[in-house]
């Protein structure tokens, strides 16, 4: 009777799971488009993420790949899934700090900190590292195999990727697809389209923009 029951649980959880946390396809390399500048892509990227005094803001919101603006209400990139038995969790990608940006070997090593709260809880994820790769078509800023806790909710294994298609650099703004996904104590995953401006100190992206 416990172990029928056990595994009804694993498998309504994995249906769950499955079911929720993709509001989007991700795609990895989106074919990118520069504006406001005639420059090569990699120029772009360089720009927008070296070519600054750090530290420096990037705020995110879901947005609609077809217009690149915000979705009604500023919705942030989002995982969703399950911790414990049943417990609903949503991690919200709302806020990404640039503390350090480099050049090496043709990538850019960044160093950041996470405004990433799961289930309105603040995470603690200290210095996250990553890199941004660029092509001669595309670009992409991987933030793999973070560790992070939230208070009361637990330790997890965080990941996420935003692959660009737009770059905007008049206005210090970007588009693109992300994934988003982490394990441990809780899993979740979540896809889609997301917008992100540049900024000196944290704020919500503006969909008038």
């Amino acid at each position: 009777m416990i172990g029928n029951l056990r595994i009804l649980i694993a498998v309504a959880a994995t249906v769950l799971l499955s079911a929720c946390g993709s509001t989007g396809q991700f795609v990895e390399a989106p074919r990118l488009e520069v504006r406001g500048a005639f420059v090569s892509t990699s120029q772009a990227v360089k720009r927008l993420f070296v070519s600054r005094s750090t530290p420096y803001g990037i705020a995110l919101c879901e947005a609609d790949p077809l217009t690149g603006q915000c979705l009604a209400g500023n919705a942030s990139p989002s995982a969703t899934g399950l911790g414990g038995l049943f417990l609903p969790l949503v991690m919200e990608l709302e806020f990404i700090t640039v503390e350090q940006a480099s050049i090496e070997d043709g990538s850019i090593p960044i160093e950041t900190t996470l405004n990433a709260p799961v289930n309105d809880t603040p995470s603690s994820c200290g210095k996250v590292k990553g890199t941004i790769e660029a092509t001669a078509t595309s670009a992409i800023l991987r933030l793999p195999n973070n560790y992070c806790n939230w208070m009361a909710i637990g330790n997890v294994v965080q990941n996420a990727m935003l692959s660009i298609d737009t770059i905007d650099l008049e206005n210090e703004i970007f588009t693109g697809y992300y994934k988003i996904s982490f394990y441990g104590t809780g899993n979740a995953s979540g896809s889609g389209y997301y917008r992100a401006e540049i900024s000196s100190t944290q704020q919500d992206v503006s969909s008038e923009t």
